[in-house]
């Protein structure tokens, strides 16, 4: 358990990820596939940006395994910038 509050609010980002996964995955298995991709770009801005704030902090700041949470959140953030980009730009609606 990371010691330091940017540490702990890393986990806490890290939560908000899962969640946020766990509704998309939902989302598309109601066979609602716009729905979560909306869902997702109009979410992951603010989740992305706190990810990667809290977490390039929490792991400048903590020392040892306590790193595990915020390196973790750091690169959930940037694989959600990924999809986030392959969505809004990449995807293509069949025209």
């Amino acid at each position: 358990m990371p010691k330091t509050w940017s540490g702990k609010m890393a986990g806490i980002v890290l939560g908000v990820f899962l969640v946020q996964f766990i509704v998309f995955i939902v989302l598309v298995l109601n066979n609602d596939g716009l729905g979560a991709i909306v869902n997702f770009i109009k979410l992951s801005p603010m989740t992305i940006i706190l990810g990667l704030v809290f977490g390039i902090i929490g792991t400048k700041k903590e020392a040892g395994t306590d790193k595990v949470l915020p390196v973790l959140t750091s690169i959930l953030s940037v694989v959600f910038a990924g999809f986030t980009w392959f969505f809004l730009y990449g995807w293509s609606f069949g025209g």
